[in-house]
């Protein structure tokens, strides 16, 4: 199945597409991977039939074209329903998009992680449906960065997002799978105020006290609710269960993972928490790390899965910013962005699931962006010289052609299947 079956396929589903709304989105979205060099609205051009003004008017967002007004969400969420399983989460993060400029909506300093620093540009908030038993993830909706002076800190402005789309992702998963600087308060609290159960890191040194489970003795005042300081170095086997030990030397891997239930002051609520042991060559802990859920009845293998796979977000980051344009886009209207942005990253989902997905579980390699971008190049050259050719007499030269095209169109290839 191509790019252009599945998405037609899906859109077929939607509601209150018209005619030229579906004709220019089953082009859009293949036609992301046939162009070489920056996607912007010039080079888009050069690439197709269309003219320059015809991607401008239907990024833009008038009352007679796509804009922001097509349903990403929608459009994404059934190719998540179609093509992943039933244990999924949904991971959220923000993504760094460089853009020069001070004209631009919601330009601004934020944070780049490669660079360790924060730099001028723009800054998307994207979610994904992360698959626990594939080890993958789709994209699901993006949104910019656009803080306000109504939200005290950037981090109530990502809190608030997450309650704006929390009917969304609610029907993907009640679990939120964040990084570890969203594992404090306000973002806490406020997505658990909307039914969301948020799966994150905690800081190494992360205050949590161990839950009083004694008997109580009778007199005036309050029960007693906790018992003792949490040391993550020297669990109290009391509180903590062993579920994972892994030892081998060859790669590098000897750890074990212990689960418990806690208390941490600083969320002001009781968390399930995953504690990592890395241990040495000697068998001494060499470094710790620590997970946790504000669902305290999800079991910790459970916990640290998700937490583990959150990480499939961030490929759907590169490859959308190595392949498909994310940061080319040079408009300066937020509705366009806001349409390059999730072309962008929905584009690189249907490659996955046409070219990869499709796949029986056995017969897969390693997803390469790359392969389908070299694949679709050559396919587009390839039937542009039929086409030129196909008023020539001598049909025999156009047969023959037509016998090495699989060849061609692997032409360059990283990974090519061998018969």
């Amino acid at each position: 199945m191509s790019i252009l079956e599945l998405t037609s396929a899906i859109l077929s589903k939607m509601s209150d597409i018209n005619k030229w709304q579906l004709e220019f989105l089953l082009h859009n979205f293949s036609h992301q991977c046939t162009i070489r060099g920056r996607h912007n609205f010039l080079n888009m051009a050069r690439y197709s039939s269309k003219n320059e003004s015809t991607y401008r008017e239907n990024y833009a967002c008038p009352e007679t074209s796509v804009g922001k007004d097509f349903d990403f969400a929608g459009f994404n969420l059934e190719l998540i329903n179609s093509n992943l399983g039933k244990n999924k989460a949904v991971a959220f993060d923000p993504s760094y998009i460089s853009k020069s400029g001070r004209k631009t909506p919601g330009c601004g300093y934020f944070w780049l992680g490669c660079a360790g620093m924060a730099k001028w540009g723009l800054e998307i908030g994207g979610f994904a449906a992360i698959d626990i038993d594939e080890n993958t993830a789709l994209r699901y909706i993006a949104d910019q960065t656009l803080a306000s002076n109504e939200h005290q800190s950037l981090l109530a402005y990502y809190a608030a997002l997450v309650c704006r789309r929390s009917a969304d992702i609610l029907q993907v998963s009640k679990y939120l799978v964040v990084d570890a600087y969203f594992s404090r308060n306000p973002f806490v609290t406020t997505v658990c105020e909307q039914n969301i159960e948020v799966i994150s890191r905690l800081r190494d040194d992360a205050d949590l006290r161990y839950l009083y489970v004694g008997p109580h003795q009778k007199k005036k005042g309050p029960k007693r609710k906790f018992q003792g300081k949490f040391d993550a170095r020297n669990l109290d086997e009391s509180h903590f269960s062993c579920f994972c030990i892994q030892k081998d030397e060859s790669k590098n891997e000897n750890f074990a993972l212990y689960e418990g239930t806690l208390n941490s002051k600083a969320l002001k609520r009781n968390i399930r928490v995953v504690v990592l042991h890395n241990f040495d060559k000697e068998g001494q802990i060499k470094n710790h790390k620590i997970f946790f859920s504000t669902d305290t009845t999800l079991s910790g293998i459970d916990m640290f899965l998700y937490y583990k796979t959150r990480f499939q977000i961030e490929f759907l980051y590169r490859d959308a910013k190595q392949f498909t344009g994310l940061e080319h886009c040079q408009s300066r209207s937020e509705t366009k962005l806001h349409f390059h942005f999730n072309t962008a990253l929905t584009t690189v989902s249907l490659a996955k699931v046409a070219y990869h997905l499709a796949i029986p579980e056995e017969k897969r390699g390693a997803f390469s962006m790359a392969d389908i971008k070299t694949r679709y190049a050559n396919e587009k050259i390839f039937d542009l010289i039929i086409e030129e050719c196909a008023d020539l007499p001598n049909d025999q030269i156009i047969k023959s052609i037509e016998k090495v095209r699989a060849k061609i169109i692997d032409l360059g290839k990283i990974h090519v299947r061998r018969a």
